[in-house]
């Protein structure tokens, strides 16, 4: 197994169960273009290189011979950065500054002389590439433009320089024009993908001052250059520095205008650069100066003449000049800004929340980078579902939203936006002729459909007739088509979704249906009102409203459509006006009842919903009323929920604290299913009032509750005093105490009683206690009740549940349970000792505590009998897990053994080392005394008097060295005799190795000897041995090969259960306390005997047999801090040490201890039975706290904890999520690591 290790300047990175996508986020966090790196591949082959491109799933590599490799991500397990040796080589962006000459010309120069340079500025170059730089330029800089004087002498496109300043001309590339070379091409693009990459990765400085190099070169066209410029203007603003923005925008627009920029091109760029300044108040006239110029170059350019408008603190009206005088248009004065978002559409992108995963990784936070690639993303995805591509529009929308000014173009927000709104409107638009022609739903989810549909086809008008009037054709068509098909399917008329708009429009118009005209000109009205720009454009579009003229002109026809036009909106307009003039005034009297209804809404929401004024609130509602003209049916039914809701609310004042509170929670559910109604089914008063009204109005409520909440009730708890039944004329009595912790009277109470056997099962039994009594706040009464004898048979003990009930103003409150286990009081031979107590987690247990580890023995003492001993076996876990008792108990099972080896038959003698005890020696000399003489030599003599051997003749030095060993390994192979070294505590080969006691050839030497058949060796340590093992400073690796390791950690139930049940002659767990222990100690034995010994202790102190689920939680409570122990009391709160190098690690990275925290600050309010946390949960935790690259991190993390059996992962609706293995480690870390704010801040 690989795991990661990290130094600086030879870093190895390689995965520990990581997926192959996190390890390659890993690898391009850690490793930078120009670094030199050693991959570790899953093919086996180890490459070398100079790392010149890192793309989303690929590394590329150039070596030593100028040859280039892609390796990709799949491939890749592990790494190690290289030392570079050339200690004078430099980055190219730096060799490029201190020359002062572009990367391009570097690149090129370094190319002629043979070195092929990779386009990245952290790329290396060498010492013997500078030192040619330096000899060509470091006194002869390329010349800027400025040098060089326009001689008409010469063929156009070239320069000379004047012979006064040269003794030779020279011939340069005139920088208008073109770039023909295409390899030079070529490294500008890669060039221009790099500085995208610093933008993208928020590393702004860098790409400024990478673009600054770049704009000093000669090879430059004008398309390119001004694209630099551009990137520069946006990253200032980027970095929220609008004066260096502005002054990058005035080198752009100075560059274009040189160059002969077309038109439209430089009123863009003033338009941007008067919107940059108007943020200045300072700058407002600089502004308008910027704006006029934008409109000079192109008076069309509506973003200029709305923003001139602002800045003049004018209305925006487009004019349409004689008006009246010709009457041969439909024409009207456009009052409203082509370019402004839709509240309603606003709101959508407010409330979206990001998914972008490169915006997440960001902490949430959106770069112009990003958005634009959303942007670009949305407008290539033509050929997908339409529910899937407004998303994508609505997310570049949102991450436009959240940018500084200048650092995007207003152009695409807008469009973003605008097809957002018109895609969504498509969508529903489908999903309602799909509903009808598969007549799947009913008329009123239809309506829904179509209000919604018809909401976002209306809101998104404004911008499309700027951005792209011809789309409003398709949408206006679908616009009629929504209401035409259900108008006609609420009448049994036939659904036809056939037609353009002029066909749909004018056969309804010429239909002689009043309803379907109605609809007709009702469509007028919406357009015209919601955006005089888009029915200007409709009425000149062919295919739109201009045929209208031609009915409007006839006097007869006229008055007929403006009376139903008066009688569809409920005004009565002069009938003998000119059309433009009737159209007019009806566009302008439904904003104005828009505006009005605007104003009454605005009186709703001044007032707070507090119970002294809903009374005002209810007749300031009611001014809605008078413009229901203005609702869809759909906004219909949530006003009418709203009325529903300030019915309930009316009386609250009248009533009691207790209906007062089911008011509010029934006002509560309405507005809670509101909202989800207005999001499924979105229309514009849906999403601009009803929306943030109600969830204004949750708000209030839920602070009107979370008071009422605070005004107790009556709070009932159970004390059953004394804690066990007493014997009372031959009944089993439990005495029970009901004490009132409220503020006000309980006026009775209610008690639900279960009992249960603690033995057998199907025993339970239901009896209740029902009184009158009351129980004032603060104070307590007694009542009691008798045992059934049954649930005694052979038990002293039984298990209680409590639901304790208390009745107030007539009613019950809802029931709060306890739990009990309940025994005879204990006579004084019963009574348990600390001395009974056998539990004790700080030694090898002895042989009857010696549970669940039995199987593993006898298959290792299986496997070193077999031929198959010349294998050695590693153990390895955390601490304290059992790892030496098994090296104890496989020593007692082996010794003496025999087995037949080579027809011979062999006695098996076991030796033990502690490498910790070898690790204190400062000497090779005296580890091998440690080793040989006394473990082995001394050990010989104990043997020799067991099984009757004779070593007189083996002269052993008292000082041996390491050529002693195979001296005697060799003597008890001729005596018949195989040796079994069985070698503790590991992980400390490490120490012995760098303090040169022993060297790397160690363990090739003992692996050796087990292939030579004169040992066998079997390894313990703890979860250090796994990164041991992968380091190939101490050589374990390759001699380790054929090793088998084994991970010691759990036991199964059973054993668990036996292990705890070990004293159940004097101490009794009932089932639900067994279970509990066993949830609290993850099966660990050593966290098993600490629970066991501390219940112990307690029952001891408080005369117990029996230990049930109430006791086990006092003792778990005291021993994690959560409460305080008694100063009499053996139990004690447990210390750090407890858990230290076993759950947790000093020696971890900090993120593990914080990963830890982050999974408890979920489950912090979660006594027992906590949930399993999520990664993107967790993900989304460190993002909000700004943790800087979170995701490989977690990743890693996850791993590490997983690997050590700390963390164990379960799956939640198909999600893999993560819990405590140990939750009595999660309870103690809780109450001692408390604070996720301070804990996150050591890794900030």
């Amino acid at each position: 197994m690989f795991s990661r290790v990290e130094t600086r300047n030879n870093c190895i990175f390689v995965a520990d169960n990581l997926e192959n996508i996190v390890m390659f986020d890993i690898f391009k966090k850690d490793v930078k273009v120009g670094d030199k790196v050693k991959l570790y591949l899953t093919t086996g082959k180890e490459p070398e290189g100079n790392v010149i491109e890192i793309g989303d799933n690929f590394v590329l590599l150039q070596s030593n011979d100028q040859t280039q490799n892609r390796f990709f991500d799949k491939l890749i397990g592990g790494w190690d950065i290289l030392r570079d040796n050339d200690t004078k080589s430099q980055s190219l962006i730096d060799v490029a500054k201190k020359l002062d000459i572009p990367i391009t010309t570097i690149i090129q120069f370094l190319a002629k002389k043979g070195y092929s340079i990779n386009y990245h500025p952290n790329t290396k170059i060498s010492s013997e590439c500078l030192e040619l730089l330096k000899e060509k330029f470091i006194n002869s800089k390329l010349l800027d433009d400025s040098t060089f004087d326009k001689n008409s002498n010469i063929k156009k496109g070239v320069y000379k320089l004047p012979e006064t300043k040269l003794k030779k001309p020279i011939v340069v590339r005139d920088p208008n024009s073109d770039i023909e070379n295409p390899e030079e091409q070529n490294i500008l693009k890669k060039i221009e993908k790099s500085i995208n990459q610093l933008i993208q990765n928020s590393e702004f400085e860098s790409a400024i001052s990478q673009i600054d190099i770049e704009l000093k070169s000669s090879h430059l066209d004008n398309k390119y250059k001004s694209s630099l410029l551009l990137k520069k203007a946006q990253t200032y603003s980027s970095l929220n520095n609008p004066t260096k923005s502005e002054e990058a925008y005035q080198q752009l627009i100075s560059f274009n205008v040189k160059t002969g920029s077309p038109a439209n091109n430089l009123s863009h760029l003033y338009t941007e650069l008067a919107r940059l300044q108007a943020l200045n108040p300072e700058k407002q006239n600089l502004a308008l100066e910027s704006v006029n110029k934008a409109l000079k170059y192109n008076p069309n350019n509506n973003f200029a003449n709305n923003l001139l408008n602002q800045l003049q603190g004018k209305s925006t009206i487009t004019k349409i000049e004689n008006i009246e005088d010709e009457e041969n248009n439909l024409l009207v004065d456009a009052e409203d800004d082509s370019t402004a978002i839709s509240k309603m559409i606003d709101i959508d992108i407010r409330e979206h929340k990001f998914t972008n995963p490169e915006i997440l990784k960001n902490a949430g936070k959106p770069t112009g980078f990003i958005a634009k690639q959303i942007f670009e993303t949305a407008k290539e995805t033509r050929d997908i579902d339409l529910s899937e591509r407004y998303p994508i529009y609505l997310e570049a929308a949102k991450a436009f939203s959240e940018l500084n000014i200048g650092s995007y173009d207003l152009q695409e927000y807008l469009e973003s936006a605008a097809y957002y709104a018109m895609l969504k409107g498509n969508s529903l638009f489908i999903n309602f002729r799909n509903s009808v022609q598969n007549k799947t739903i009913n008329i009123i989810e239809l309506t829904r459909l179509k209000d919604s549909a018809c909401s976002y086809y209306i809101e998104s008008l404004n911008l499309l007739s700027n951005i792209e009037p011809k789309l409003l054709l398709t949408i206006l068509s679908n616009y009629l088509k929504l209401n035409i098909v259900l108008h006609k399917l609420i009448n049994n008329g036939n659904a036809d979704f056939k037609g353009q708009f002029a066909d749909v429009f004018f056969d309804c118009v010429r239909s002689k249906n009043k309803e379907l005209e109605k609809i007709a000109y009702q469509t007028v009205v919406s357009i015209g009102a919601a955006s005089t720009q888009a029915w200007n454009k409709l009425s000149n579009i062919s295919g739109g409203t201009g045929n209208l003229y031609g009915l409007i002109t006839n006097e007869e026809k006229k008055s007929y459509i403006f009376e139903l036009i008066n009688e569809t909106e409920n005004t009565s307009i002069d009938l003998t006006l000119n059309p433009s003039i009737f159209l007019k005034k009806s566009f302008q009297q439904r904003k104005d009842k828009e505006k009005a209804l605007e104003n009454v809404i605005y009186k709703i929401f001044e007032i707070e919903l507090e119970p002294h004024n809903i009374n005002t609130l209810i007749e300031k509602w009611e001014a809605t009323l008078r413009f229901v003209i203005l609702f869809t049916s759909t906004d219909t039914e949530t006003k009418n929920k709203i009325d529903e809701l300030l019915s309930i609310l009316k009386p609250y004042l009248h009533r009691n604290q207790t209906e007062r509170i089911n008011l509010l929670i029934q006002s509560q559910k309405i507005i809670e299913a509101q909202i989800k109604f207005i999001n499924v089914n979105t229309t514009f008063y849906g999403r601009t009032f009803f929306f943030p009204l109600l969830n204004k109005w949750k708000k209030e409520i839920d602070n009107l509750l979370g008071e009422k909440i605070a005004q107790s009730y009556p709070s009932l708890k159970i004390i059953i005093d004394p804690p066990y039944f007493v014997n009372k004329d031959g009944e089993k009595i439990v005495n029970v105490i009901i004490k009132n912790g409220g503020e006000t009277t309980a006026e009775g109470f209610e008690l639900n009683i279960k009992a249960e056997s603690t033995i057998y099962e199907d025993t339970e039994q239901n009896f209740s206690l029902l009184t009158e009594e009351e129980i004032p706040a603060g104070e307590q009464v007694s009542t009691n009740f008798v045992v059934p004898i049954e649930l005694l048979k052979d038990s002293k003990a039984v298990e209680i549940e409590i639901n304790a009930i208390a009745i107030y103003q007539k009613k019950k409150i809802k029931a709060k349970q306890f739990s009990f286990t309940i025994e005879e009081e204990p006579t004084k031979e019963d009574r348990l000792t600390y001395d009974d107590i056998v539990w004790n987690e700080g030694q090898i247990p002895e042989k009857h505590l010696f549970i669940g580890r039995q199987q593993i023995v006898n298959d290792l003492a299986q496997h070193y009998e077999s031929v198959e001993r010349h294998k050695s076996y590693i153990l390895y876990g955390l601490t304290r897990t059992g790892k030496s008792s098994i090296l104890k108990y496989l020593k007692e099972n082996l010794q003496g053994d025999t087995f037949q080896m080579k027809g011979k038959e062999m006695t098996l003698l076991p030796f033990s080392w502690d490498l910790s005890q070898a690790a204190s020696f400062k000497k090779a000399s005296d580890f091998w005394e440690y080793a040989l003489y006394q473990q082995v030599y001394e050990t010989l003599d104990i043997f020799a008097q067991l099984y009757s051997f004779d070593f007189s003749d083996l002269q052993f030095p008292q000082k041996p060295r390491a050529k002693d060993f195979p001296i005697l390994l060799n003597y008890l192979k001729a005596k018949n005799i195989y040796p079994f070294f069985l070698i503790d505590e590991f992980s400390f080969i490490k120490t012995l190795i760098d303090g040169d006691i022993v060297n790397a050839a160690f363990l090739h030497t003992l692996r050796q000897y087990s292939l030579d058949a004169l040992a066998s060796f079997i390894y313990a340590g703890t979860y250090d041995i796994k990164q041991l093992i992968s380091d190939p400073k101490y050589g374990i690796t390759g001699q380790l090969v054929n090793a088998i390791e084994e991970q010691i950690n759990e036991i199964n139930d059973e054993d668990a259960e036996a292990l705890i049940e070990v004293m159940k002659d004097k101490l009794k767990f009932t089932p639900e306390a067994v279970s509990h222990i066993q949830t609290l100690s993850g099966n660990i034995p050593y966290f098993i005997q600490i629970i066991c010994k501390y219940c112990g202790f307690y029952a001891s102190e408080n005369n117990r047999l029996y230990i049930g689920y109430p006791e086990l939680e006092k003792v778990i409570k005291i021993l994690t801090g959560k409460e305080e122990s008694n100063s009499n009391s053996l139990v004690k709160n447990l210390p750090e040490n407890i858990f230290q190098n076993n759950q947790f690690s000093p020696a971890d990275p900090k993120e593990v201890n914080v990963l830890i925290s982050s999974i408890v600050h979920f489950n912090r309010d979660k006594i027992n039975n906590p949930r399993g946390v999520g990664f993107d949960e967790l993900q989304r935790l460190w993002a909000e706290k700004r943790v800087e690259a979170f995701r490989p991190k977690l990743a890693e993390s996850i791993n590490l904890l997983k690997d050590k059996k700390i963390l164990i992962q379960e799956e939640d609706e198909g999600m893999p999520v993560y819990k405590f293995a140990v939750d009595l480690f999660r309870r103690w870390w809780t109450v001692h690591h408390s604070d996720i704010d301070l804990e996150i801040s050591t890794i900030i």
